[in-house]
C-alpha cells in the first residue's frame, strides 16, 4: 500500500476504534458519529489535482510524464478541447474505462450564438446557426476571432455523428478516448471526460485534471477553471520554455494572484516545461528569473518554480519499463547528450536530469506530508477530545453520593444557562463587518480595471488587426471594440470571483470568531466541554454576468470615428485620444457592472453567513446537550466506572 493511503486508512482505523468505544457512552454518541464519519472521508479521500496552461505548452507532455505512461494525446485546438480527468479506478469503472459526458442541447447551442456573435452574426437555434457558418467571410477574419471559426468548423464537420449523443453520456475505450481528446469535430461536444486508470499517481488517491488552456474560447471554461482553482488541493501550471505568456497566460495568472493569498496553504507549482532547450544553465537561469518576474507582475510572490522536460522524463519512464524502442531511445540519447556508444543513465539519473524527481520530491511532500498531515492531525484532535471528555465523565462518577446530588442540581441550571447563552449571542458586529469587507472590496475593482485599462486597449487595437491591407477596417474597428469590450467583462467577472473568495474567506473567519466566543461562553457553564473545531463552509461562487451592457457598445461608436488611418492612429496621437475618449465613456458602464455583481454578492454571502450561523449555532447546542446527558448519566451513577475506565484505556493507547 502507498504512503499516502496507509497514512490516511491507519488514522482512520484509530477513529473508528475510537468511536465504537465510545458509541455506548451517554452523551458521546455525536463524537462517536463525528469519528465514523471523518473515518469514511480519510478512507475515500482523493487529492484533486488540477493542470493548467496554455495550448501547446506540454501540458498532456507533462502529465504524461507523470503517470508514467503514453496517456494523453496531443489535444486538439484549446477551441475545443474538453476536460480530462485522470481517476482512480472503481469496481463500477475498471481500468482503461473512459466516461465521455457530453455537452446539453442548450450548451453546444450557447457556444455556436457565442462565437458567430464574434462575427456580428445572430441566429436563433442551433440548427440555423450551423448553417450561418457558411456565411463567415475568411478573407476578413480578424487574428483573435480565428479560434471562434475553428471550433464553428469543428461543430459543423462532427455534427452528424456526434449529434445524436448530445446530452448523454458513453462509456468507450482508450482508442476511443484517443479519438475524443485528439479530433476536433469530437472533442468540441465533450463537456468533460474521465479516464479510470492505473498507475503510481492515481494509486496514491489522485485525481489529475487536465483542463482545456488558459485561452480555451469556452464562456464555461472561465468558471470552471476558477472552481479548480479554487477546490483542487494542488495547482500546476505549465508554461513552455521559449514561449512568451500569451495574453491568455497573463490572465489567467492574474486570476492566480489575485486568490493566492486567499487560500490557508501555498498549493500552486509552476513548471517550466522543455528546459532542456536551454544553452547553457545561464541561459536556463535567466529563462526562470524572467518567468518568477512575470509572476510576480501578477501578484504571484515567491512562486515555485520548477524547470523540467516532460520527453525527457518520459523517456525515463518508457527505459525504466524496458519499453524503449530503438527510434526512442535514440531521441533519448539525444536528450542526455549521449553518443551512440555511451551507457545509457539509469532511469533515476535521467529522472533526476529532466528535472522531474525534484518537482516530485516537493510535490509529494506537499501531498503526503502537509495534506496528510492536516487531515491526520484533525483525526488525532478529535480522538484526544473523546479521551477527554469520557476522562471528566469518569472523574464525576467517582465523586461522593451527596456530592454528585449537588452536582446534578447545578449541571442542570448550568446546562440552561449554556443555551440561553448560545442563544443570546449577537452576531450584528459580524454582519456589519461583512458589509464592510464587500464595500471595500468592491471599490478596488474599478480601479485596478481602469489602471489596466491602457493594457486591454493596446491588445484590442493592435496593428496586426487594424492593418490597412484591403480589409474591411469599419469592421475591423468594430472587431477591435468588441474584443475590448469582453477582455473588460471577462476582467470584471474575473475580479468579482476572486471577490467572492475573498469574502468566503472573510465569512468563515467570522464564523470561526463566533463559535471561539460560544466556546467562551458555554466554559463558564461546562468548562469540562472542548467545542469541536471549526468547520470551514463552501460558499458556492455566483456566476456572474461577462458582458457590459449593450448601451456601453453603443456610447463607444462616437470615439471609434475618430480613427482616419493606421498611421495617425499607431504613429502619432489618434490612438491616445481614441483611448481617453472610450475610458471616459466607460466609467458609468463599468460603475453600473461592478454595482450589479455587488448586489449578487451581497444576497449570496448575506444568505451564505445566516446559513452559518444556523448550522454553528445548532452544532454547539447539540454538542452542550449531549455534554450534559452524559454528565447527568456520571453523577445519577448509572455508568458503568471499572468499564469507562478500560474504555478510556484502550482510547489512550490508540492517540500514544
Amino acid at each position: 500500500m502507498n504512503q499516502l493511503k496507509q497514512k490516511l486508512i491507519e488514522a482512520a482505523g484509530r477513529l473508528r476504534t475510537v468511536s465504537r468505544e465510545v458509541a455506548i457512552v451517554p452523551g458521546m454518541q455525536a463524537q462517536a458519529t463525528s469519528m465514523l464519519e471523518r473515518a469514511e472521508r480519510l478512507e475515500a479521500n482523493r487529492f484533486t489535482v488540477a493542470l493548467f496552461g496554455a495550448f501547446s505548452a506540454g501540458k498532456s507532455s507533462f502529465a504524461n510524464a507523470l503517470m508514467g505512461e503514453m496517456v494523453l494525446p496531443v489535444s486538439p485546438n484549446p477551441t475545443t478541447a474538453a476536460i480530462n480527468k485522470i481517476m482512480p479506478p472503481t469496481d463500477e469503472f475498471p481500468h482503461g474505462t473512459v466516461r465521455v459526458v457530453l455537452k446539453t442541447q442548450e450548451a453546444i447551442e450557447s457556444d455556436v450564438l457565442r462565437s458567430l456573435a464574434i462575427f456580428s452574426i445572430h441566429a436563433d437555434n442551433l440548427a440555423s446557426g450551423l448553417k450561418e457558418v457558411e456565411r463567415i467571410d475568411v478573407s476578413q477574419i480578424a487574428p483573435n476571432a480565428k479560434p471562434h471559426y475553428t471550433f464553428l468548423k469543428a461543430v459543423t464537420k462532427g455534427f452528424a455523428e456526434m449529434g445524436g449523443h448530445i446530452g448523454g453520456e458513453l462509456i468507450v475505450d482508450m482508442t476511443a478516448f484517443k479519438g475524443f481528446v485528439a479530433k476536433e469535430e469530437k472533442a468540441c461536444f465533450a463537456e468533460y471526460i474521465e479516464l479510470y486508470f492505473s498507475c503510481p499517481l492515481t494509486d496514491q488517491g489522485i485525481v489529475l485534471v487536465d483542463t482545456p488552456g488558459a485561452d480555451s474560447i469556452n464562456a464555461r471554461h472561465t468558471g470552471v477553471a476558477f472552481d479548480y482553482m479554487k477546490n483542487a488541493d494542488v495547482v500546476l501550471f505549465v508554461t513552455y520554455y521559449n514561449h512568451a505568456f500569451a495574453q491568455a497566460d497573463r490572465e489567467f495568472l492574474l486570476q492566480m494572484g489575485r486568490v493566492k493569498d486567499s487560500f490557508e496553504m501555498d498549493k500552486m507549482f509552476f513548471l517550466v516545461n522543455a528546459c532542456d532547450l536551454a544553452a547553457s544553465e545561464e541561459e536556463l537561469a535567466g529563462v526562470l528569473e524572467h518567468v518568477g518576474k512575470n509572476l510576480l507582475q501578477c501578484g504571484i510572490r515567491h512562486p515555485r518554480i520548477y524547470p523540467v522536460s516532460s520527453q525527457t522524463a518520459m523517456l525515463a519512464r518508457l527505459h525504466a519499463k524496458g519499453k524503449l524502442a530503438g527510434s526512442s531511445e535514440k531521441v533519448y540519447r539525444q536528450r542526455l547528450n549521449l553518443s551512440e556508444t555511451d551507457e545509457l543513465l539509469s532511469a533515476e539519473q535521467a529522472l533526476a536530469h529532466s528535472g522531474l524527481t525534484a518537482f516530485e520530491q516537493d510535490f509529494m511532500r506537499y501531498t503526503l506530508g502537509e495534506l496528510t498531515e492536516v487531515a491526520v492531525t484533525n483525526a488525532f484532535a478529535e480522538m484526544k477530545r473523546a479521551h477527554a471528555t469520557l476522562g471528566e465523565f469518569i472523574q464525576m462518577a467517582q465523586a461522593d453520593v451527596h456530592l454528585r446530588a449537588e452536582k446534578r442540581q447545578a449541571a442542570s441550571d448550568a446546562k440552561a444557562a449554556a443555551v440561553a447563552a448560545i442563544h443570546a449571542l449577537s452576531v450584528a458586529s459580524e454582519e456589519r463587518d461583512l458589509v464592510k469587507e464587500r464595500e471595500e472590496l468592491l471599490y478596488y475593482v474599478k480601479q485596478r480595471l481602469f489602471f489596466r485599462f491602457n493594457e486591454l486597449f493596446a491588445y484590442a487595437f493592435n496593428p496586426s488587426v487594424l492593418k490597412e491591407d484591403g480589409r474591411n477596417m469599419k469592421q475591423a474597428l468594430q472587431s477591435s471594440l468588441q474584443d475590448l469590450l469582453r477582455m473588460i467583462g471577462y476582467d470584471l467577472a474575473q475580479e468579482l470571483r476572486a471577490t467572492s473568495l475573498r469574502l468566503e474567506k472573510f465569512l468563515n473567519k467570522c464564523g470561526a470568531r463566533l463559535t471561539a466566543q460560544w466556546a467562551k461562553e458555554t466554559a463558564e457553564y461546562a468548562p469540562g466541554l472542548t467545542l469541536a473545531a471549526y468547520a470551514y463552509h463552501q460558499v458556492e461562487t455566483p456566476t456572474f454576468n461577462e458582458e457590459l451592457s449593450p448601451q456601453a457598445s453603443q456610447s463607444l461608436q462616437k470615439p471609434l470615428g475618430l480613427f482616419k488611418n493606421s498611421k495617425d492612429f499607431f504613429e502619432q496621437n489618434g490612438k491616445t485620444k481614441m483611448r481617453d475618449e472610450m475610458e471616459k465613456l466607460l466609467q458609468e458602464p463599468v460603475a453600473q457592472f461592478i454595482a450589479a455583481g455587488g448586489d449578487l454578492l451581497a444576497t449570496q454571502i448575506a444568505e451564505a453567513f445566516a446559513a452559518v450561523v444556523e448550522a454553528e449555532r445548532n452544532r454547539v447546542i447539540v454538542q452542550v446537550d449531549e455534554y450534559f446527558t452524559g454528565v447527568f448519566a456520571a453523577l445519577d451513577a448509572t455508568l458503568d466506572l471499572a468499564d469507562l475506565q478500560a474504555r478510556q484505556q484502550r482510547i489512550g493507547a490508540q492517540i500514544m
